[in-house]
């Protein structure tokens, strides 16, 4: 079980989390992952320069947006 932790806070809401956010939901119906993967939101993790933030487990990723979210989510779910 991976805990996918998207930052919702307010740098990077404007910066598309909410988007991100959907394309992992949508990737965890298509591809029958609601049992390999906890998704959550979280507020300000302190970096707001630098993109959306998110975590898998206890792995920070900065820079996240809806064009990589997947490859990220492949790398660190999928393909672990």
């Amino acid at each position: 079980m991976v805990t996918i932790t998207v930052c919702i806070g307010s740098g990077c809401h404007v910066r598309g989390a909410r988007k991100i956010i959907e394309k992992i939901k949508q990737y965890i119906v298509d591809y029958d992952l609601d049992c390999n993967i906890t998704l959550k939101g979280c507020f300000c993790q302190n970096l707001c320069n630098e993109g959306v933030i998110v975590k898998f487990n206890d792995l920070l990723v900065s820079g996240v947006t809806t064009e990589n979210i997947i490859s990220y989510v492949k790398k660190y779910v999928v393909n672990r």
